[in-house]
């Protein structure tokens, strides 16, 4: 997933399960991590878990990548800075990207990130976590998923705790906000929150803004940016005069 937010002051601290890329559109991205001085680069990795604010005074884009994707597993929990180079090469690869081309832009950031040593190496993923992390969304408890792919509840807490550095529970509430944010480019946040699983619009809003650091309405806005610009940019100048 990728979202383009504008400039502005850093939101609030927050931290959630996925490896994220932050790509300022022109300067530099600055951050905060816990207690740790601010930090500033041409870019920046979190590996998933790592509690951050960030912002940029040109806008950046944001992308968010599964510890389980490519064999990335859980990283080794601090910021990884980028330099011009990676940042520029990444940023012309997001900049305007089509949905559809999301999983080959993964792909070919994860290669890169690795050819630079700017990833740790591959870890060894069970096929079966994948299997279980797919369900969680709709599942109504850890134990069914783990009976599904053949494990114990405590194994499977266990593996995804190693490969993640968090729990199912938690994991299975960010798939969900995953799913929501998806819904969110064409549909009201209540139906949204309800189609993804949440209570109810207040549910999905404390998730985001725990997870995400945004209100389902801020990410509405960020999630169909790109598509009006797609949608402007196929309109013929003559129509748009008009």
């Amino acid at each position: 997933m990728v979202l383009h937010e504008p400039a502005g002051q850093a939101g609030p601290e927050h931290a959630h399960p996925e490896w994220t890329i932050f790509l300022p559109l022109a300067g530099r991205i600055e951050w905060w991590t816990g207690r740790s001085p601010g930090g500033h680069a041409a870019g920046v990795i979190f590996p998933p878990q790592v509690s951050y604010r960030a912002g940029s005074t040109a806008g950046h884009i944001v992308v968010f990548i599964d510890p389980w994707y490519q064999s990335l597993g859980r990283g080794g929990g601090a910021a990884v800075s980028l330099d011009p180079r990676a940042a520029e090469h990444l940023r012309a690869l997001w900049s305007a990207v089509d949905p559809a081309d999301l999983d080959e832009c993964g792909r070919e950031t994860v290669s890169y990130l690795r050819q630079r040593s700017l990833l740790s190496p591959a870890v060894r993923v069970d096929p079966r976590v994948v299997a279980a992390l797919r369900d969680l969304p709709a599942a109504e408890c850890v134990t069914h998923v783990a009976a599904d792919v053949g494990l114990s509840p405590s194994r499977l807490r266990a593996l995804v705790h190693d490969l993640t550095g968090t729990s199912p529970a938690r994991l299975r509430m960010w798939r969900r906000l995953r799913t929501a944010m998806i819904g969110l480019v064409d549909k009201p946040i209540a139906l949204a929150a309800s189609d993804a699983g949440f209570a109810d619009q207040a549910h999905l809003t404390r998730t985001a803004t725990r997870l995400i650091g945004q209100t389902p309405g801020d990410l509405a806005r960020l999630l169909q940016a790109p598509r009006d610009r797609r949608h402007r940019d196929d309109v013929p100048a003559t129509a748009r005069v008009a």
